[in-house]
């Protein structure tokens, strides 16, 4: 089990160090999602600091990973410059000069499985892999992060349906759910509750846990990657714009707006602590 081969407190350590030198590089690029990927930053942390989680996209016996929410697939890059994917040279240039990255992943980008930005695709094209794996005898884990804002979307609520039927057990969703969209709160939007019922519903297992606690983190991927014959989802409750101060359960943190110099030093603060 994940949740007893892990040193959460060497991957916190490492994940705090990582988050700082993102924020660092968000200063130069002066553009981004910042809440969106605070948000999802402590589990995407765990995904790729994980030793039995491998997810690189040099063997297809390795595990895929997607980042429906493109919006916040920056979160990505620190972890594939660390494993060697993105070259240190494009990570300096990134926002001062010719870089392959870009504030949305793509495919051009190494170690992005998938180009993604339009929500609501993440699950329909984790089941096209998962059809053409089986069809060729590949054994892979596809993790799936999407957003509550994804839950409007009626193609992601259709992959679902597809998912379940075929017992796709090999895709592993995570939903963000930090209850602050572009718009504000859900509810006071198109209410999304009860989830987990909607997910039970469509024949997936759904099990709730604090996105920012690293062993309910831990525990949630052991329910994940250990499926009875059902599809799961792990509903991951988190804040958006977390670890920084003006930030925290803010829809204007979504985009990095014009951020004074005053701000951007309270936020690297906030973020070495």
């Amino acid at each position: 089990m994940l949740s007893n081969d892990v040193n959460i407190d060497e991957i916190v350590r490492i994940g705090k160090e990582i988050r700082y030198e993102l924020f660092k590089k968000f200063c130069d690029v002066q553009e981004g999602h910042p809440g969106s990927i605070l948000s999802i930053f402590d589990i995407v942390n765990a995904l790729y600091l994980s030793e039995t989680i491998k997810i690189d996209i040099r063997s297809d016996c390795n595990d895929m990973f997607i980042m429906s929410k493109g919006h916040a697939a920056a979160v990505q890059y620190p972890y594939l410059l660390r494993k060697g994917f993105i070259s240190q040279v494009d990570w300096d240039n990134w926002g001062i000069g010719d870089s392959i990255l870009r504030v949305f992943g793509n495919i051009d980008i190494p170690g992005i499985d998938v180009t993604s930005g339009s929500l609501g695709h993440g699950i329909g094209i984790a089941s096209g892999a998962c059809m053409a794996n089986r069809a060729n005898g590949v054994e892979q884990n596809i993790f799936v992060v999407i957003s509550e804002g994804e839950l409007y979307e009626g193609s992601t609520w259709e992959a679902l349906l597809f998912a379940s039927h075929h017992k796709l057990t090999e895709i592993k969703i995570i939903l963000d759910v930090n209850r602050n969209m572009i718009l504000g709160r859900p509810e006071d939007q198109l209410s999304l509750d009860p989830i987990e019922k909607k997910f039970e519903a469509f024949n997936f297992e759904a099990k709730r846990i604090n996105g920012h606690d690293y062993h309910e983190i831990f525990n949630g991927l052991d329910f994940i990657m250990s499926p009875d014959g059902q599809p799961r989802v792990l509903i991951a409750e988190t804040i958006k714009g977390k670890g920084v101060s003006f930030m925290e359960d803010k829809p204007e943190s979504h985009y990095w707006g014009s951020l004074s110099n005053d701000k951007m030093k309270i936020m690297l603060e906030d973020l070495r602590k």
